[in-house]
């Protein structure tokens, strides 16, 4: 089905060649009514009332033309038809087209047939399809240039400018969760670093009409690993046999104007302990797959979502974790607690000094000098290193009063280092 769009003429004279501009697009469900249908099917059947044939309401009827371009979404695949006509009584020679997009930023070339050698004799025409797909919001110019030669080898062009707007079908709103489990500290987590990054997403309907969902692929960062936890997934039942459950997070894929759907993600490192990931921003995009009323596809990527850095996070240049909690600590009785000191710059190399800070320490004193030199770090590299101490009480004790020095006087002060439980 076509639809025809208003042109801008770039003058006003008379050419021999006219410009048919058309763009390729499903027709839209009309306005008829159930009630209305009916009542045109009921007469129709008494018109033919003498025939053994029923004829229903064709589906056509029910059909109808999108009004000029139509509405057009970013995503969706834009295609039109463009038609030169020789209106005129003599042969139009070199007749030829050249076809461009324009956008806000750039400029394609959709067509472009002005090495061609085309002789069009009267009311002969040449026809040419067009396709681009929309990635870009904000106003669109196509803009169609006509050339041709007289009958007297005089060269002639005229250009004519379709005017659109493409929309957002969807709303993208993310949010990013950081969680560093406990379980990093003694060295239990699957992961080495014991960081799970959850990224949540929320798909909103703006399109005005019905829209489904036919995709929804996150593309994580090469970092990065990911489960989906807004997908189907199937657990094993007592029997040997599997089951499949729906999540929460996506009952249907069926979208209508205004509703919205969540989803989940659950991002680790690929690398234990990979430096790089504890401090990159970047965690992927999100690649979405739609369909509107009668079929139309589109689809829309994101650009690459990130998250907000901070010290949890592992966004400081250089990070300390304890590699391993001893089994066992008594009060008044010394342990020793092996750490790890990371350099996460990609560039620069740190001479790192350590030191506790005694109005800072807690119930847990330090055992030795309060400054120490830790060593020279490569960049994205580590050095580890030892800190004996001494528990004045029971209970769950927290090690605090560390700061890190990386010799160009920058400092890192660690509030708590670690928890013990102290018998």
């Amino acid at each position: 089905m076509t639809s025809r769009p208003e042109p801008t003429a770039a003058s006003n004279e008379k050419h021999p060649l006219s410009l048919k501009v058309m763009r390729l697009s499903r027709p839209s469900l009309s306005s008829l009514s159930f009630s209305q249908a009916l009542s045109v099917e009921s007469n129709t059947q008494n018109i033919l009332s003498d025939s053994l044939q029923t004829t229903p309401i064709s589906l056509s009827d029910s059909l109808s033309l999108p009004p000029s371009f139509g509405t057009i979404f970013l995503g969706e695949t834009f295609s039109s038809y463009l038609c030169i006509v020789n209106e005129s009584n003599a042969k139009v020679s070199h007749a030829a087209i050249r076809a461009e997009l324009q956008t806000q930023t750039q400029r394609f070339t959709l067509a472009d047939t002005l090495s061609a050698d085309c002789t069009l004799a009267p009311s002969k025409s040449a026809e040419f399809l067009i396709h681009h797909e929309i990635k870009e919001l904000g106003v669109h110019i196509l803009v169609c240039s006509v050339h041709y030669a007289t009958p007297a080898g005089e060269s002639k062009s005229f250009r004519k400018f379709y005017k659109f707007q493409v929309l957002n079908p969807l709303s993208v709103k993310t949010k990013v969760h950081t969680l560093v489990e406990s379980g990093s500290v003694a060295g239990e987590s699957n992961t080495g670093d014991g960081t799970r990054i959850f990224l949540e997403a929320q798909v909103q309907n703006v399109a005005g009409i019905p829209m489904f969902l036919e995709t929804m692929r996150f593309e994580p960062h090469d970092l990065f690993q990911f489960v989906d936890m807004s997908v189907e997934f199937e657990e094993e039942t007592g029997d040997g046999k599997s089951t499949k459950k729906q999540s929460v997070f996506s009952d249907t894929n069926l979208l209508n104007d205004r509703d919205s759907r969540q989803y989940l993600f659950a991002l680790t490192s690929k690398k234990p302990n990979d430096p790089i990931a504890k401090v990159t921003p970047t965690l992927g995009k999100l690649d979405i797959q739609w369909r509107t009323t009668l079929g139309q596809q589109g689809r829309l990527q994101t650009s690459q979502l990130s998250r907000k850095m901070n010290a949890a996070a592992g966004g400081e240049a250089v990070r300390v974790e304890v590699r391993e909690l001893p089994k066992l600590v008594c009060v008044e009785a010394p342990f020793t607690l092996p750490c790890r000191l990371w350099n996460n710059s990609a560039s620069d190399t740190i001479d790192a000094t350590v030191l506790f800070v005694k109005s800072r320490m807690s119930s847990v004193l330090l055992l030795g000098p309060s400054e120490r030199a830790v060593g020279v770090v490569a960049p994205e590299s580590y050095i580890d290193f030892s800190i004996d101490f001494f528990p004045l009480l029971s209970g769950v004790q927290k090690v605090t009063g560390l700061r890190v020095l990386d010799g160009k006087g920058g400092t890192l002060d660690v509030d708590v280092l670690c928890e013990v439980t102290v018998e």
